[in-house]
This record gives C-alpha cells, sequence and structure tokens, in this order.
C-alpha cells in the first residue's frame, strides 16, 4: 500500500508540469476522484479469483498434511482439495468462479461456461507471478477485515468483503429450542435471538444487525449448518447494499496453456497424479503428438499405466484407513507424498476412464501398425493391471480389457496358426477316421474359427479337409453317417452329410441332413441362395424322407470374403439383410424341412462372426445364438435358460465355455427387481472332468475364475447369485453304472467344497450342475448313451446338496425332455431354469447386507469340519511316517459316517424348544433361528453337541423384538442347562425398532395457525369415525370437541399387542443380555461376527466374551450416518471406522479376526478343538495313536537372554534346512488369540500331548500400542505409546486377566504361565490408565481358577516384585504350582536395583579393602605412614585404585545379589515346587498336569460325595496309591489313576466317601431326634 503509482499521476499532470498548483487544486482532484490508476475489471478479477483459489488449496493442502501427522486417516477433503469455489465482490458485480487447480501450477477458472486456464507461481519474495493468455501479472495480496487489497503490477485494487446482515441462519445442526423474541419483535445487534440444541448443548444464536425479527422456524424444528432461523428488516437499510451477480462473458482470450511439446502426454500424467483433465481427447491427440510411431507411443502408454499402478497398486490390498497408516509410517518426514497418492486415488474413477482409452487405443495397434510386436515390459505390467482384479469391482473393466490383451499377445501370431493348421490339415489322413481324430485334438478347439481361414485355400484338399473337420468338431455330439463333397450352385464347394445325435437308441433319434456351402461374398450369396436350398432338397429326398413331421436340417453357409462393409456399428444392418434374404425362401425352406440357417462370416484376423436363422422364430436373426457355434445352443441349453431369464452375454476366454447374466423376466415380488444371476455354461469334450478328481477341479476351477470376470462387468451386480453347468459330451470312458457316476460327482463335489469353498462363497454359487453321458449298456452303434445329470444345488436350503437324475432327450435337439429318478420311480417334465424363490431371493438379501445366509452356516461347518479330519488324518499319517510315535494304527483315522447332524430348535405348543429332525429352510417366523449340532470332531469321534442360535438378517433386518428376544434366551437356556457350547452368529440391526403404522393415514393435526403451519401444532387426533376402527388399547386419549368437530385428542400410542415397535424391545434386550452373562459363568460362549452387529447385537457379543470377527463385521452401537447427522458434517465414511477389526481388534474385544465366513466356520471348529464336551467335563488325554507329537520330546527353542519373539519356543518354528525346531507345545498346535491387544502378553490356546491347554507368555520385546485419533475431532492425534518388554501396562494386565477368565470359564483348561516379567509399569499415564485395578484382575481371576495352573519361570526370565505376588501360587494353592529353570531368577528387584538400596558403593569399597591385595598393602603402609605428605600420596593411590576396581567390584555385587535369585534358593524356600531344566521341562509338566487332571476328577467326586475337604480328598487318594509307584513319580501316579485298577480304587474311594458321609448324617439327625446310641448303631447295622 504505497503511494508511488498516484503520485506518478500527479508529476504528469500539466498543472504541475507548469507549476501552477495549489492545495485547491489537490483538493479538486480528490473530489473527483480525478486521479487513478487505470486496471481492467476482468484482470482484477482474475488476478483476485486466482489469488483466493491458490490460498485456499494451499491450505487445504497443509491441513489434509496436519491431519495425517496428527494420523487422522480419513480425509474427505482430498477428493475436492483442488476444486474451491470463488467468488469476487467488484464495483457491485458479483463474479461466482468455479476454480479448479489442474497442475500443481495452474488453474482452471470457470465462469458462466466460459473457460480459461492461468498458471500461478509463487515467487520469494512472496508474491505470484499470474500468466494467462498473454497477459502475465505480479500480484501481491492481503487480506484484510474489509476484503481483499492487492497490488497488480504496482497497481493497488481493493476487493471489498459483502455481507448480507439481513439473514440469520444456524451454525450447528441440530434443532430450535426456543425464539427469545416474538415474531415480528425488535433485536438488537449483539443480542441472542435463539436457543438452539446440539450435541446435547444448549447455545444461543446472536443478532449480527438490529431490526425487526421474522422467524422461518417453529420450535422443535430440526436445523442444519446454513439454515435460514430468521430474517430482519434492518433498522438502518442502508447497511444492506445491491449487488447484481456477473451473467455474461469476460472480455479476454485466454484458452489452454501448452504444457511443451507433449502436452497430451503430460496433461494424460496429471490425470493419473488426481488432477482434472479430460481424459478421452487427450488419448487422441496422443497418437499425433508421438507422428504415429508405434514403439513411442507404447513406451508413452506404459509409462502412463505405471505411474497408475504405482498409485492403484499401493490401495488395492486391505481399507484406505489401514494403507493411509501404513504410509504415514514409512513417509513421515514427507507426508506430501501421502497426500498426493490419496489425491490420486480418490480420483480413481477418472484415471480408470483413462486407463481403458489407453488399453483401447493398445488393442487397435494390430490393425494400426502391423507388424508391432508388443515388448515384454508392457506384458509385465498389464500383468499387473489384470492382477488388480483381486481388490474388486473397482478396477474390475480395466482388468478384463488388460487380461484380454495379454491374452491376446501371448498367442502365436495369426498367420503362424494358420499355416500350422494348414500342415496338420496336410497330413490328415484320407477319411473320416483322419477327420475325426484332427477333431478331437485339443489344439483344434482353440483354432475352430481358423478353419473358416482355410476355406478359401486354393488347395481342395486342405479346403475340403478344413471343412470337414469344422464339421465334426462341431458335431461331435452327434453322430455322422455319411459326408460327401461336390460342386455346387455357382462353382460353390458343397459338402452334404448326414447325421444323428448319439443320446438315443438309432430307432428313435432321426436321420437329419445338412449342407454345408462356401460361397465368395454377399452377391454370390443373394444370387445362390435358392439354389443351396434347393440342392439340401435333392440331398433330404434322396436320404429317403422321413416321417418325422418337425423340421430337422440344417444349412450352413460359410462366406469366403468379410462384408463390404468394415464398419464395427454395421452389423445390425447386415443382419437384417440377410434374415431378409433367408425369409425370402421360406417355402422352399419349409419344404426342405429346413430346422436352422446358418451364416458364417469372416473377420481376419478377429473371430468369425456366426448368425442363426430358426424355423421357429419364422426365420429371424436370432440373437441368443449370434457369434456362438450352430450345435452350442442346444448343448448349453440356453432356450430353457432363457425361458425365465433375460439373458445377456458376457465375454469369456474360451468359445466353448460362456459366460451370461441374467435378470427375471418376471420379478417374484417388487424387491426382487434387480436381482440377479450369472450363469457359467461349458461344452466339455474330456471324460476326465468327471471321472478324474483334479481335472474336474480344474474345471470347476476354471468355471470360478470366468465368474470372476463375470462379477468384473459393470452390468453385473455385486449381489449377484451365479451356477455352473459343465456339458461332457464324450462318455464316461471309466464308468458304466449310474451309481458310480454319482459317487464320482458326490467325491467332486466334496473336495470341491472343502477345497474351493472361499471362491464358492465369494461368487455366490448357488449351483453346479454337469451332464454326462455313460455308454449303452450293449455296445453297437445303434445303441444310445445313457443321461446323466448330477447337481449340487442350495435351493433347498442346505448348502450345495447333491442330487441325480437320469435324463430323457429330445428326439432331434437333445435337450432334455424329461427327468427320471434313477431308481426308474417317478418322471418329471422339464422346466425351466427357475427364477428366484423364496429362499434365493433370502440368500440374496443376506449378501446384500455382507453376510451369508444363516441356512448356509451349517454347510460350510460341514466344509470345515471335513478339512478338520483331512489334515488331521495327514498329521497322523505323518507321525507314523516319521515314526515319532509309537502307535498300534495301522491307517491314519478317517472321518467318521454321520460326522455333522444339524438338528433346528423349534418352540413347541407349549413354549418349550423342541428338537426336529426334519425341517425345511427359510420356514422361520421371526428374525432368530438355532440349532442343536451333533458333530464327530478328531477330538470327539464319538460326537459332540453344539448349540448355535443365529440372527437371520433376511427378516427385518435381523432385529431384536420381544419374540426374537425370547426365542434367543430359551436356546441359550437350552445350551447352558446341558453345558453345551453355545455358539452366537451376530448379524443384525439391534433392537426393532417402529411406528404403529396403521396409524399414519389416519391422523390428523391441530395446527396453531392452519394459515401459518410453521408456527407449529397443539396436537395430534383421530376423527371420531376413525378412532372407532383403532382396535381397543391401541391408543390413549381424551375425546373433546374442538374446532366444532368431535375427535379423539392422542395422548399416547400403544400399539397392538403382537407390535414390537419400542420400549418392550429394550426389555426384551435387557432379558437376552443378563442371559449371555450368565451363560459365559455356566458354559462355553463363543460369538462370531458376520455381518453389522448394532445396539443389543453388540452388547451380545461382548458379554459372551470370546469373539471371532469376519472382516465386513463392524461392531457398533450407533451408525455411521447417524453420527455424522448429530456432529452437522461427514466425519465418519463407514460402520468400520467406528467397530471394524482394525478398532475392536485392537481394544480386545475382537480376539480373532477372519477374511470370510468358510474362514469363519474353520475359526469357530478350532476353537471348539479346545473345548470339552459340555461345560462339566474336565480334559482327558486322547488315545496314544492320535498323539502327533510325543510328549518326550526335548524341547528344541530355547527363550534368548536377548529381546526376542516367544511364539517360537511356544510353538516351534521351521527353520528351513535344518528342518523343524520344537517348541514347548505339541507341533501345529499352538494358536495365539487376542493379537492386536495388549502385545505385551501373548496368550493363546495349545496342546500338550494332545490334551487342550491354555497360555500365557510374555513379549520380550518393546511393542506399540496405538490410540486412534477421533475424527470428530480434528486436533486429535494418533498416540502411539512404547511398551517396553517384560512389564505389565493397564492393557496387557486387563488381557491377562481377562484370558486367565476364558480359560476357566466354559474351557475348562490348564493353565501354563511362563512369567517372565519384571514389574508393572507405574508411570502418571498408566497409574491413571487403572494399572493397579487389572493387576488386581489378575489375582481375582487365579483366585477362582478350578483347574490346574502351571506358572513357569523360562530360562533367561525373571519374576520380580508385584509381577510375582499376582500369581503366587498361595493365590490358589489347591490348583497352582510355580516351577522355575535352572537358568531363570526371582526376587523383589534385580540386582542392580538391590545393590544400590542393600550393597551400596561404600560397602563395595570395604569389600574391594578386604579382598585386594594391592589395597591391603596401602591400607598398611597408611596405617604406619609417619609423615602427612606421604599419607597423602598413598590416599591418591588409594583413591586411584579403588577407581580402577569399582567397576568390577559393582559386577561381584551384582552376581552376589543374582546368587539370591537362583531356581535353588526358591526351591529352598519352598516359594516353588521344583527347578526344571528347559530340554525336559516339556515332558515333566505334562506328566504332572496329566497327574493333577486325574486327581482333580476324583478330588471332584469325593469333595462332591461329601464330608472332604480338598486336602482331605488329596490325602485319601494318596493313600491307595500302591507303595511302588511313589507319590513323587507323577507318570507313575497318572498311569495308576488311569489304569482300571486305579479307576475301581477311586470309585471305592469315592463310594466309601459317599457311605461315611450319609451314615455321619443319619447320625446328625437321630441325635438331634433325640434317639438312643443302641438304636442309633441298630439303625446304621
Amino acid at each position: 500500500r504505497t503511494a508511488v503509482d498516484y503520485l506518478q499521476q500527479l508529476l504528469n499532470k500539466e498543472e504541475f508540469i507548469d507549476n501552477t498548483i495549489d492545495t485547491s487544486w489537490l483538493d479538486g482532484l480528490i473530489k473527483q476522484k480525478a486521479v487513478a490508476v487505470p486496471v481492467r475489471q476482468e484482470d482484477s478479477v482474475i488476478a483476485a479469483a486466482l489469488f483466493r483459489a491458490k490460498k485456499a488449496v494451499d491450505a487445504r493442502s497443509q491441513s489434509l498434511q496436519d491431519s495425517l501427522e496428527k494420523g487422522q486417516l480419513i480425509l474427505r477433503d482430498a477428493q475436492t482439495m483442488n476444486t474451491v469455489p470463488v467468488e469476487i465482490t467488484f464495483k457491485d458485480t458479483k463474479f461466482t468462479f468455479e476454480v479448479t487447480r489442474v497442475a500443481p501450477d495452474l488453474f482452471r477458472l470457470v465462469i458462466n461456461g466460459q473457460t480459461l486456464e492461468a498458471r500461478v507461481r509463487e515467487q520469494t519474495d512472496g508474491s505470484f507471478l499470474v500468466e494467462y493468455g498473454s497477459r502475465s501479472s505480479k500480484v501481491y495480496g492481503r487480506e484484510e477485515p474489509l476484503g481483499l487489497r492487492m497490488s497488480i503490477d504496482g497497481t493497488t485494487v481493493f476487493i471489498p468483503t459483502v455481507y448480507d446482515p439481513s439473514e440469520l441462519r444456524s451454525d450447528v445442526t441440530g434443532k430450535v429450542v426456543r425464539y427469545l423474541q416474538d415474531d415480528g419483535s425488535e433485536v438488537k445487534a449483539g443480542e441472542p435471538f435463539v436457543e438452539v440444541e446440539a450435541m446435547k448443548m444448549i447455545m444461543s444464536l446472536k443478532a449480527g444487525e438490529s431490526g425487526r425479527v421474522t422467524q422461518t422456524k417453529s420450535a422443535g424444528s430440526v436445523i442444519q449448518a446454513g439454515d435460514l432461523l430468521a430474517t430482519l428488516q434492518l433498522k438502518d437499510p442502508s447497511r444492506v447494499k445491491k449487488i447484481e451477480p456477473f451473467t455474461g462473458q469476460l472480455n479476454i482470450e485466454a484458452g489452454p496453456i501448452r504444457l511443451g511439446d507433449t502436452d497430451a502426454l503430460r496433461r494424460l500424467e496429471l490425470v493419473m497424479d488426481g488432477y482434472d483433465h479430460e481424459p478421452l481427447s487427450l488419448v487422441q491427440r496422443l497418437t499425433g503428438e508421438a507422428g504415429g510411431d508405434a514403439e513411442e507411443i507404447a513406451q508413452q502408454i506404459e509409462g502412463l499405466l505405471k505411474r497408475y499402478l504405482d498409485v492403484e497398486e499401493i490401495f488395492k490390498d486391505g481399507p484406505n484407513d489401514a494403507v493411509i497408516s501404513s504410509l504415514i509410517r514409512e513417509n513421515k518426514s514427507n507426508l506430501r507424498k501421502v497426500l498426493d497418492l490419496k489425491v490420486a486415488h480418490r480420483q480413481v474413477d477418472r484415471r480408470n476412464q483413462l486407463v481403458l482409452s489407453l488399453l483401447r487405443l493398445l488393442s487397435t495397434f494390430p490393425d494400426r501398425f502391423g507388424t508391432w510386436v508388443m515388448p515384454e515390459s508392457l506384458k509385465d505390467v498389464l500383468a499387473r493391471l489384470e492382477a488388480l482384479n483381486v481388490a474388486g469391482r473397482a478396477y474390475g473393466r480395466l482388468a478384463l480389457q488388460a487380461g484380454s490383451l495379454l491374452r491376446r499377445a501371448q498367442t502365436m501370431p495369426f498367420q503362424e496358426r494358420v499355416e500350422a493348421l494348414r500342415q496338420q490339415l496336410g497330413a490328415m489322413e484320407k477319411g473320416g477316421k483322419g477327420a475325426e481324430m484332427v477333431a478331437m485334438n485339443s489344439r483344434v478347439q482353440a483354432g475352430v474359427d481358423l478353419l473358416a481361414v482355410l476355406f478359401s485355400d486354393s488347395n481342395a484338399d486342405i479346403r475340403n479337409g478344413a471343412m470337414e473337420v469344422y464339421l465334426r468338431r462341431v458335431y461331435r455330439s452327434s453322430q455322422i453317417l455319411s459326408m460327401r463333397f461336390f460342386e455346387g450352385p455357382g462353382g460353390a464347394t458343397v459338402c452334404a452329410y448326414t447325421f444323428r445325435q448319439k443320446d438315443l437308441d438309432a430307432s428313435e433319434a432321426p436321420v437329419r441332413v445338412g449342407v454345408f456351402v462356401l460361397v465368395e461374398d454377399e452377391a454370390a450369396l443373394e444370387s445362390d441362395f435358392g439354389s443351396i436350398v434347393e440342392t439340401l432338397k435333392k440331398e433330404v429326398d434322396a436320404s429317403g424322407d422321413s416321417q418325422e413331421s418337425s423340421p430337422l436340417n440344417v444349412v450352413h453357409v460359410a462366406m469366403l470374403k468379410p462384408k463390404k462393409d468394415d464398419r464395427d456399428d454395421g452389423w445390425e444392418e447386415y443382419a437384417q439383410s440377410m434374415e431378409k434374404l433367408v425369409q425370402s425362401r421360406t417355402a422352399e425352406l419349409c419344404a426342405a424341412k429346413t430346422r436352422t440357417v446358418n451364416l458364417m462370416i469372416p473377420q481376419t484376423p478377429r473371430a468369425t462372426r456366426y448368425f442363426s436363422f430358426l424355423s421357429k422364430e419364422d426365420f429371424t436373426d436370432s440373437k441368443l445364438r449370434r457369434d456362438m457355434r450352430p450345435t452350442f445352443p442346444p448343448l448349453l441349453e440356453l432356450e430353457r435358460l432363457s425361458e425365465n431369464y433375460s439373458i445377456s452375454r458376457l465375454p469369456a476366454i474360451t468359445q466353448n465355455r460362456q459366460v451370461y447374466v441374467g435378470t427375471p423376466k418376471t420379478p417374484p415380488t417388487k424387491k426382487a427387481k434387480g436381482l440377479q444371476s450369472i450363469f457359467v455354461r461349458e461344452v466339455c469334450n474330456t471324460p476326465a472332468a468327471l471321472s478324474d478328481l483334479q481335472t474336474g477341479v480344474a474345471f470347476i476351477s476354471n468355471a470360478l475364475d470366468e465368474l470372476e470376470r463375470g462379477f468384473l462387468d459393470p452390468q453385473v451386480q455385486p449381489t449377484a447369485s451365479s451356477s455352473i453347468f459343465i456339458n461332457i459330451i464324450p462318455p464316461l470312458d471309466t464308468v458304466t453304472e449310474e451309481g458310480a457316476a454319482v459317487e464320482l460327482f458326490e467325491d467332486l463335489i466334496s473336495h470341491v467344497r472343502r477345497e474351493l469353498s472361499a471362491r464358492l462363497l465369494k461368487l455366490r454359487v448357488d449351483q453346479i450342475e454337469f451332464k454326462v453321458r455313460i455308454p449303452p449298456e450293449g455296445y453297437g452303434e445303434d445303441k444310445g448313451n445313457r443321461v446323466i445329470r448330477l447337481s449340487a444345488s442350495s435351493a433347498t436350503g442346505r448348502w450345495l446338496d447333491t442330487d441325480a437324475v437320469r435324463e430323457l432327450p429330445d428326439r432331434i435337439t437333445a435337450e432334455p425332455r424329461q427327468f427320471v429318478a434313477l431308481s426308474g420311480e417317478g418322471t418329471t417334465s422339464v422346466s425351466p431354469y427357475p427364477e428366484f424363490d423364496k429362499i434365493t431371493m433370502k440368500r440374496t438379501a443376506a449378501r446384500n447386507a455382507g453376510s451369508t445366509y444363516v441356512y448356509d452356516f451349517l454347510g460350510l461347518l460341514e466344509v470345515s469340519l471335513s478339512r478338520t479330519w483331512s489334515e488331521f488324518s495327514q498329521r497322523v499319517r505323518n507321525a507314523q511316517e516319521e515314526a515319532s510315535v509309537e502307535t498300534s494304527l495301522v491307517n491314519p483315522p478317517t472321518m467318521p459316517d454321520e460326522s455333522f447332524q444339524a438338528y433346528l430348535l423349534e418352540e413347541g405348543s407349549d413354549g418349550q424348544l423342541e428338537i426336529v429332525e426334519d425341517w425345511n429352510a427359510a420356514a422361520n417366523k421371526i428374525g432368530m433361528v438355532a440349532f442343536l449340532l451333533r458333530l464327530k470332531t478328531p477330538e470327539y469321534p464319538e460326537g459332540r453337541e453344539v448349540v448355535m442360535i443365529a440372527n437371520d438378517i433376511t427378516v427385518q433386518g435381523g432385529s431384536f423384538g420381544v419374540a426374537e428376544d425370547q426365542f434367543f434366551q430359551k436356546a441359550s437356556q437350552f445350551a447352558r442347562e446341558r453345558g453345551l457350547p453355545r455358539i452366537y452368529l451376530a448379524c443384525n440391526s439391534g433392537a426393532r425398532i417402529g411406528l404403529y403404522e396403521d396409524l399414519k393415514p389416519k391422523f390428523k393435526v391441530a395446527w396453531k395457525d392452519a394459515s401459518n403451519p410453521s408456527l407449529g401444532y397443539n396436537y395430534l387426533y383421530l376423527t371420531e369415525e376413525d378412532a372407532k376402527g383403532v382396535p381397543p388399547g391401541a391408543i390413549r386419549g381424551e375425546m373433546i370437541t374442538d374446532e366444532g368437530e368431535r375427535r379423539m385428542r392422542i395422548d399416547d400410542i400403544v400399539g397392538t399387542e403382537s407390535l414390537s415397535i419400542g420400549v418392550e424391545n429394550l426389555q426384551g434386550s435387557g432379558l437376552i443380555a443378563g442371559e449371555t452373562s450368565r451363560a459365559y459363568e455356566e458354559t462355553f460362549t463363543l460369538s462370531y461376527v458376520t455381518g453389522r452387529s448394532v445396539g443389543i447385537g453388540a452388547y451380545l457379543v461382548r458379554l459372551g466374551q470370546r469373539t471371532i470377527q469376519m472382516q465386513r463385521g463392524p461392531l457398533i452401537l450407533t451408525g455411521f450416518q447417524a453420527l455424522n447427522k448429530l456432529l452437522g458434517r461427514e466425519v465418519y465414511v463407514s460402520q468400520d471406522q467406528l467397530g471394524g477389526p482394525q478398532i475392536m481388534h485392537s481394544n480386545g474385544v475382537s480376539h480373532e479376526v477372519v477374511q470370510d465366513d468358510q474362514e469363519g466356520m474353520r475359526a469357530v471348529l478350532d476353537w471348539l478343538s479346545y473345548t470339552p464336551k459340555t461345560f462339566f467335563d474336565a480334559h482327558s488325554p486322547p488315545p496314544d495313536g492320535l498323539v502327533t507329537d510325543p510328549v518326550d520330546r526335548e524341547v528344541d527353542v530355547v527363550p534368548s537372554s536377548t529381546p526376542h519373539d516367544p511364539r517360537t519356543w511356544l510353538g516351534g518354528v521351521d527353520m528351513g534346512e535344518k528342518g523343524w525346531q520344537g517348541g514347548f507345545f505339541d507341533r501345529g498346535t499352538f494358536k495365539e488369540y487376542l493379537s492386536g491387544w495388549g502385545k505385551g502378553v501373548v496368550v493363546g490356546r495349545a496342546k500338550l500331548g494332545g490334551i487342550p491347554v491354555g497360555c500365557i507368555a510374555v513379549e520380550t520385546r518393546t511393542v506399540e500400542a496405538k490410540v486412534p485419533a477421533d475424527p470428530a475431532n480434528p486436533d486429535s492425534r494418533e498416540a502411539v505409546l512404547p511398551q517396553a518388554g517384560q512389564v505389565w501396562f493397564p492393557d496387557s494386565a486387563f488381557k491377562t486377566a481377562q484370558a486367565i477368565e476364558d480359560f476357566n470359564k466354559g474351557e475348562n483348561l490348564p493353565l501354563f504361565i511362563f512369567a517372565n516379567w519384571r514389574g508393572f509399569s507405574g508411570g502418571t499415564r498408566d497409574m491413571f490408565g487403572e494399572i493397579l485395578k487389572f493387576g488386581a484382575m489378575i489375582v481375582d481371576a487365579l483366585r477362582k481358577y478350578r483347574h490346574p495352573v502351571f506358572v513357569y519361570i523360562p530360562p533367561n526370565g525373571e519374576l520380580r516384585g508385584g509381577a510375582w505376588v499376582v500369581i503366587d501360587p498361595s493365590i490358589n494353592p489347591e490348583k497352582m504350582e510355580m516351577y522355575a529353570d535352572t537358568e531363570a531368577r526371582g526376587g523383589i528387584l534385580e540386582p542392580p536395583g538391590i545393590c544400590e538400596i542393600k550393597f551400596r558403593s561404600q560397602e563395595q569399597i570395604s569389600l574391594m579393602h578386604r579382598l585386594d591385595p594391592e589395597l591391603l598393602e596401602l591400607d598398611k603402609e597408611l596405617e604406619e605412614c609417619m609423615t602427612d605428605s606421604d599419607a597423602l600420596g598413598l590416599k591418591e593411590k588409594i583413591r586411584k585404585r579403588e577407581r580402577a576396581l569399582i567397576p568390577l567390584y559393582t559386577s561381584i555385587a551384582c552376581g552376589y545379589a543374582d546368587l539370591h535369585d537362583k531356581a535353588g534358593r526358591m526351591k529352598a524356600k519352598g516359594v516353588i515346587r521344583d527347578a526344571l531344566e528347559w530340554k525336559g521341562a516339556r515332558s515333566k509338566l505334562y506328566w504332572r498336569m496329566r497327574r493333577r487332571l486325574a486327581e482333580d476328577r476324583i478330588v471332584s467326586e469325593l469333595v462332591n460325595a461329601g464330608g472332604m475337604s480338598d486336602a482331605q480328598a488329596r490325602h485319601a487318594i494318596a493313600n491307595i496309591l500302591p507303595a511302588a509307584t511313589g507319590s513323587e513319580d507323577d507318570k507313575a501316579v497318572a498311569g495308576f489313576l488311569e489304569s482300571e485298577g486305579g479307576r475301581g480304587a477311586c470309585t471305592g474311594l469315592v463310594e466309601d466317601s459317599r457311605r461315611v458321609h450319609a451314615k455321619n448324617q443319619v447320625r446328625k439327625i437321630a441325635q438331634e431326634s433325640g434317639l438312643s446310641a443302641a438304636d442309633l448303631n441298630a439303625l446304621l447295622g
């Protein structure tokens, strides 16, 4: 702000030059505003818009970087960071721009449809260099309270800030509580005019000016930020200035700024970086800039695709917040890079458009550039693009396109393939046998369309051979009876042939006639088509007229030249012209009994096109059969499929396998609109697809690959269901009986369900069909094949349940006509493929919710059980082969019969639960189901029972109403009372909410002022007539007379008795919350979260404690949309932010996270493998032959004295070439839980000698505890708290206590605690974090532990101070024992610490003077010294010697203190039971545990028998042990107690105890009743 520009004008005035000035002259100039610097309005406005846009974008960028630095992971503003709306008011005109940064220094301005680009570069002095059109300006700017002051090339321009004081708007989201003035009254500036409620707080909003207020809302109105609450009639109207919007065009010519010689390439790179440019037009310009150089264009495309992949490959593997978190850790010093990656990824839709355009351009290279060969580097890039398909539909189209291009590039060049086929035909043996062998060659399958190229070969043998091979290949499902070649109309080559189908006896299948004619082009076809039809008629007549009245015969016409018009969009017109040509000969075609006319049109080198015209469709073009080999539609049964579905063909890799998306023609319900199915249908020429397991799995896997590609297509909905149909044409060469084929199919489906279950679930496969042929019972050409249809379908509600029927084919088409049961009893007419039935719709609804239909979980469990048995058998087999266990088993155990049985639990007429064996899926009327499962597992091959309770998400969103709550309570009680494991599958929407819907269309409103509804209402009411129609008790109110009519004023809405819409559901929620809490105490509870669980659904999961969470199953109390509404802004973007695994696994609510429901059911079974049969049972050792890891082996992995991973010595580790190094527990049995929380402690379950145990170990490495930033609070930061190893912190202490509770309750696990703690963290943060509370909880949990507990201080471990206290065996001496390794330590303080207190420096110096010879000599000399000077010298020598020795003697002191902490002293003091050596500790503790388990069972029986304490019972057991056994030999004692003799002795001991107790009770009662001693003795015998 200087006067230089004004002074320049004054100095150039004539009056100043003539020196005729005075003060009045200057006053006049000021009054007239005669001195002004001319700046064009357009330039001022553009400069202001660019200045504000640049500042806003920079501020947003910095704000986002600050958010990243704080750990804020969800950056909603990243997508719009570069776009800023800017309003500039200048000279009473408002200019509204949309400004977008389109490069780091380039901005696009749009106003009224006019677009210009400007470059803005910030200079070192803070100014901006602005360039647009031919203009360049230097701009300084500064925002001031009244507006923006700029200097444009030295000229000052001021842009004022304008606002409308007459509008009073809300700046919060909430509701109006009350207005503080009456409507129309006066309000003063700065005076509150309204009170609003936001986030449960009352706040006042103030008026900015004085005036008369007019209210625009009523009390209670819900408001959003920015809503108009009132208007002001200003006391001073001059406060409002009239501003006119600018509606014209700026007088500026400024087009796009060219970015160098490769402008298009540079702008495409900017698109890949997330900037906004139009990609399609830029791609078109790309080839021009490169001068048509194929290599250069390909290189540019490769570079752009790599730029795309550099971003998307980062984000494809996980949730965005997890990816951002990882990027922040990797780029802490360069968060701008993280932001740039995020911005680019948020523009993925535009960038995908660009990639697709580039891929389309690449697909034209063979036509454009002829001999161009794709470089390997570009193939690698395409392979990376195709691999993005695993990341989901966002990349679907480009992954499909990239895969297609890659396969095309990897295919042998077209001419080479044609030449190879020509040579094969040239070497073909003459006669039908040679052609048949070539036709069966698998290589020809991929080159059938290439045969069309050889139809025009100059060599007649090659030409005829190509025709014959083509026919034999296409008619492989039929038997060709005869074939001959001759010259036809116009010199065309004709092949006439007869054929019949193979699936019927010759007596049943009519002989059909076909002619295959080669014509030059369209003109030849038009002129010769009549003669071609006449040729067919002659051949039909010559073959002997069939008695069949239906059309039988076929015309094939292959053109040798492509269509004249080579436009890709001209095919519809072409098809119509061919249709007219064929229809013009309808009479002749009918006379020849023509069924189909087929046309082949070459498109060399592209795929041949096919058109079919059917007699039953009046020879119109069949779009269903277009571009399909003529015999394929009946083999794929497309007509049966298309009867109920509108089907559309999707791209597929091979011709033999087709993919269709189908939509029901008549949806069963309104909700069913938009439902889809994907159908993969394949013609298979490989009998081994059924007879060989691995081949069959490969075919189904290939079909699943096609489904994956199909789901990537944008016209396919992600919730579509799918099915697979494989028609195996050749008869099965190794199968002669129908039953054998059924067994092969059942084995195949069983294997597929077990090994491919995750893919089957992901792709929603509801049906797999195989159509197979078995050779005729009597071999011979006149005999037809037996056709069997094998099906695995989920239509009954059981997942992929198998079935088989015999198929009776149609006499002409071989399509199914009837289905017959294999028993021969019962025939069913073939119906079209069914549309969506009730079960399918419910299954789709469950999938829409991100879960699996509740009844399908049974199939997933059965698959998991099968896989468990398979793996168990393999482990036993491996153990036998390695001779690592002694076993008497000849063969490893296999899955027993009836290993999985599911019974439905239903309420009977008396309200009690009944077990229903024969049940139907989807019959439940409420949103809750329960099953009693009987499983034969490797742990319990005789069987065990489990109760599974599940929400049905398809019934009212899985919400909890009164009926659901009561049923849940009964099912849980059923499990609890029987001690059965209770599994809860959670997927729900919380307590049911609703309104009394029947009243909605009836009630009316009594307004305060009917002419002004904004003033609110007085009450709601019903007319007298409507009130009579309301059920009694449904409402409460009073009949009044108002406004001249009788009406029922509504005071309360109750609803009908059966309606569950409000507080009654909350009461029910309380009921099941209490039931679940009790169930945790009284049986094993486990929850699997398969989908979002809300409110009470989330609480039930937590109350059951043990939780497995699926990746897409958030646990929430309130939905993220509701929270956003409450906060008044878009803060949360998904439920996962509130309760996804990244939250719940990290805070200990979820014990384990799985990726899908199949993995979830496997995790459930794994957890059950560690639990007893019932709550009342204890664990017992398995048979010796089923222990896969010998208990007497040494422990190979030794805990290190340096920080290490304890999991290595808990479960063992594979050392590569060194082989397996065994840990403490059985190989492959240790499974960690709660790994995301309290990482300073490792908890898990394992097996020792086959016996399940719980285990707690200590992490010796430093770990991090993370507290995420709260997106609702922009100022909150992510807190990363380092936690030292071997120390209990609040989270790890809580985790320890929680794990002990879980092991104790329901799981009945012996517990191993590998104690290596130095103590508790006692800092301020941790004391505030309740470390005392959680440490005390460990004591509480151990005190109540009902099973053996073994505390073991491992090698190089130590147990100190308070950490010892909370796990000392004196807490629960009846159950707890402590051991220490010979290399372990235990004490109050570590040696250096205790030396600071009990062996201080002065004592160490005294020790030196007692032990060190040199100091002893110096001390003697000092004592004998006679002079002070000599004494001073000696003292200095002594001090010097002391300083030299202090490190050594500190070490000696610590060593002395350490001797107090060794295992020998611990044992001598009786604080541990024994000192163990690590290598033998596994065997030692195994037998100790086995003995304790056996003793505890007997102690429990003795105590329950009455009259004995725990100590007395153990003493009684010791008395029955044989003398040779010895009470200290755990193995011998366990062997005796488990032996037949030992069990008999124990049983006698229990019976004696029970008898003694009964006598004592009788004696007590007799004494109390006054019975004499003699009578008493007589009574007791």
